[in-house]
């Protein structure tokens, strides 16, 4: 559970990082475009990881496998967005681009959530056995 919550402070670090990079890139004008594509690897990789820490989890498997459908299509948009609708509808793909990635930022955090509790609600199913018990 601890992997859990390190991931989403890992993404969400790494997401505010990217999208403050990426408006500043959009806004004024200062690029600094190679931290942006790091901060947005490591969005991604912190999705592909609990993707598929969800996909061995009975209970969550569908947003698992969800979760590394969303992986590829980040880098895939992120990669080609300069190659789409070039000229005066470019901002089109900028806003696709910003959404995508917060979309996936949000949905680390839903994915967390739900591994989270759905570990809570094995724990308390489980009876607890205290050590002097153990130890009879």
């Amino acid at each position: 559970m601890k992997t859990v919550h390190i991931i989403h402070w890992i993404s969400n670090i790494a997401g505010t990082g990217a999208l403050v990079l990426g408006l500043l890139h959009w806004f004024a004008n200062r690029s600094f475009l190679y931290a942006h594509m790091l901060f947005g690897l490591t969005v991604t990789l912190a999705l592909l990881t609990l993707s598929i820490m969800l996909l061995f989890t009975t209970g969550v498997r569908i947003a698992g496998a969800l979760g590394i459908i969303y992986a590829l299509i980040i880098p895939t948009l992120g990669m080609n967005q300069f190659t789409l609708l070039i000229g005066d509808w470019h901002w089109l793909v900028r806003v696709a681009h910003l959404l995508v990635s917060a979309g996936a930022m949000g949905f680390v955090g839903i994915m967390s959530a739900r591994y989270l509790k759905l570990k809570q609600a094995e724990r308390k199913d489980v009876p607890q056995v205290s050590t002097l018990e153990a130890v009879k």
